[in-house]
């Protein structure tokens, strides 16, 4: 089958649960949905979640929506309204979410803001935090797998989690747990220090 299929037999190869035809239908929409839903959040909210959650999100809605034959769908412009509108819809949770109450992200102080008595942090850290750093990241790995360094390591340097899970063949509810479970062990020291 090549990108030139007719839509309907695409949706009727999902509507069988072929895999084949989930990983065709995203290759050839999650790009766009994905710069179409970060136009959708703002700056602060994308710091939190970025475009391929959303996106990720919105398929896993229409896949199991569609399994459940909620949607009529017979061309490809029809398709493309729906996940377009269940794209848009998820960002408007995620932003929604990362605005209420306590996970106010427009609480947050900007880190180039200059707040009367606090200096900004130094870009570089000097020899003696490094240090300390890495002695903090190893005690948070101590005793837990491989998978969990290798994870952290990627994070750190900026990639993705969706990347992160397709590289390290995980899922990314696996890649997701691990950094909670990071995240918690780190918040238990930092609370040991307080």
């Amino acid at each position: 089958m090549d990108d030139t299929d007719p839509i309907t037999e695409l949706l009727q190869r999902l509507r069988d649960e072929d895999p084949q035809a989930a990983k065709k239908l995203f290759a050839r929409y999650s790009r766009r949905l994905t710069r179409l839903a970060e136009r959708q959040l703002c700056r602060r909210v994308a710091a939190r979640e970025d475009g391929e959650d959303v996106v990720q999100s919105a398929f896993r809605t229409f896949f199991r929506r569609l399994a459940r034959g909620e949607f009529d769908i017979d061309n490809s412009t029809r398709l493309w309204r729906l996940l377009v509108r269940i794209t848009l819809l998820k960002a408007r949770a995620k932003a929604r979410y990362h605005t209420a109450g306590p996970r106010d992200v427009r609480a947050e102080v900007a880190r180039d803001s200059r707040v009367p008595g606090r200096e900004p942090v130094a870009r570089e850290p000097g020899p003696d935090e490094a240090v300390a750093f890495v002695d903090l990241i190893e005690e948070l790995l101590r005793g837990r797998p491989d998978v969990f360094r290798e994870v952290l390591e990627r994070r750190l340097q900026g990639q993705r989690k969706t990347v992160i899970a397709r590289d390290l063949n995980l899922t990314r509810k696996n890649v997701d747990a691990i950094l909670r479970q990071l995240e918690r062990r780190l918040t238990g020291f930092v609370e040991d220090l307080a």
